[in-house]
């Protein structure tokens, strides 16, 4: 079976000025592609952006920072607000409520438990891959 998993959540930009601003981001879990989440910030119906994360990055980013280079991931608190706090390319910092980030990586464990991740058909997800690019 090739579930694919969606749902919406608000993450919050944050600005080099401290500055939050609300934006809807749409992740999406493909099981032929079982080591990825793949998130698209929107606007108006228009993606502005997408990023593939590593769905154990996610996973511990929650608990301990991860990630080196043009992804880094640690967990926050905000008040009492558990968050996790995604830095990428060095200059964009999102941050997304942890409870809502960790029931969408519960659903893709248990669609594709770790350690159980296998690309079928590595030579036409690559060249699926690349044509997308």
């Amino acid at each position: 079976m090739n579930a694919v998993l969606r749902d919406k959540v608000f993450m919050r930009l944050l600005s080099p000025e401290g500055q939050e601003l609300p934006v809807l981001s749409h992740l999406t879990y493909d099981a032929r592609d079982p080591y990825a989440v793949t998130v698209g910030f929107t606007h108006a119906g228009f993606v502005y952006a997408e990023w593939r994360l590593d769905r154990d990055m996610l996973r511990d980013g929650m608990a301990h920072p991860v990630g080196e280079g043009d992804v880094r991931m640690w967990p926050v608190l905000n008040g009492t607000r558990e968050e996790l706090r995604i830095e990428l390319a060095h200059t964009t910092v999102f941050t997304v409520w942890a409870p809502s980030l960790r029931r969408f990586l519960e659903r893709t464990y248990e669609e594709v438990p770790a350690g159980r991740e296998r690309l079928e058909d590595l030579d036409a997800f690559l060249a699926e891959l690349l044509a997308a690019g």
